[in-house]
């Protein structure tokens, strides 16, 4: 090979001079990112070798649980922005709060997600008695960095008289576990509200030209969902999202996960374009999905349809609002991520 380009004309030598310069510093940030991985382990916190979860590199779209991702780097910005009365976004948020008030206690299924403990924290900087469903192994401060209380389901705990239920698992909990859930709690006979997470898979263009299976199996869910709820006399949101992206620290919302989400993406190329995503996709277009255009071929669904993404931030925060919006109940919302400069406030929301 070296001979070969040695033989070749001195403009064909110059190319490739400038190609090799051009590729080295791809590369480098992605070997060095594998030695970092391989070496010291940087996904490996106390909760994550305790639950014995397993970290490995991830796509764009599956970043996997990020049980101990969390750090306590960003709860200064947490309580900056949930207890500072000067923007008067706590208050506002307290004053608001309809079907739910402060100190309510809320369930989280899903919460060692991305989105789930990014919602978890939110909700308990608007001050909910929040308590992420957690396995006994695992360890609500290592993975939070601030004082939760996890329940553990089958415990020695009964389960709380939770007045709001979120359902924030990003690979969706089995629909018949989530009914059985909904149920359980239901009996107690103080849930109020519900919010479901129903999230696009990141698929090929190709995939729905022969029927979208997936996509009724996720109108089941969501229909499963709603029914269950109706008949424990809760109300429900399901809040539809894109592919979920993003929730690293380069978005402005204070419940981010931190660096790591684009340090897990092993890929140096598709880790700069998560960090892009989190700067630039802040907006977002929020809309009933009964008179949205979204679903009816469009970005969700169609086989033709526009690529629809969401912030994990986005996701989360709409997940957490809907507790305070009377008109949140019993809707199907669509929720995707649009160009912004910064996130929606609650007023907004």
């Amino acid at each position: 090979l070296r001979r070969a380009a040695q033989q070749m004309p001195p403009f064909q030598q110059r190319t490739m001079r400038r190609l090799r310069s051009a590729i080295a510093p791809l590369w480098l940030p992605t070997l060095a990112g594998l030695a970092l991985g391989l070496g010291r382990q940087a996904w490996t916190s106390a909760a994550f070798s305790r639950s014995s979860l397993a970290a490995k590199p991830a796509s764009r779209h599956d970043i996997g649980s990020f049980v101990g991702a969390r750090r306590p780097w960003n709860l200064e910005r947490i309580a900056s922005a949930s207890g500072d009365a000067s923007d008067g976004r706590a208050a506002a948020t307290v004053a608001r709060r309809a079907t739910l008030e402060a100190g309510d206690t809320i369930l989280v299924a899903g919460a060692v997600s991305p989105t789930g403990m990014i919602v978890t924290s939110m909700l308990k900087g608007m001050g909910y008695d929040v308590r992420p469903v957690l396995t006994k192994t695992m360890d609500p401060y290592a993975i939070w960095g601030m004082p939760i209380r996890g329940f553990v389901p089958g415990g020695s705990e009964p389960t709380p008289a939770a007045a709001g239920l979120v359902v924030a698992d990003e690979k969706f909990l089995q629909t018949d576990l989530v009914v059985a859930f909904v149920k359980q709690i239901g009996k107690i006979g103080n849930l109020k509200r519900v919010t479901f997470l129903s999230a696009e898979r990141a698929r090929s263009p190709l995939e729905n030209m022969f029927g979208n299976t997936e996509e009724e199996e996720r109108r089941s869910r969501e229909d499963a969902t709603l029914s269950a709820c109706k008949e424990v006399g809760a109300e429900c949101t399901v809040v539809r999202t894109g592919v979920l992206r993003g929730g690293g620290s380069k978005s402005d919302c204070p419940h981010n996960l931190g660096q790591e989400v684009y340090m897990r993406i092993i890929d140096s190329v598709s880790s700069i374009e998560e960090e892009l995503f989190d700067l630039n996709q802040r907006g977002a277009e929020v809309t009933d999905a009964a008179t949205s255009t979204i679903t009816e071929g469009g970005k969700f669904g169609g086989p033709f349809g526009k690529k629809s993404e969401t912030a994990r931030t986005t996701a989360a925060a709409a997940l957490a609002e809907a507790f305070s919006s009377e008109s949140a109940a019993d809707k199907v919302v669509d929720v995707v991520s649009v160009e912004g400069t910064e996130s929606l406030c609650s007023a907004k929301w």
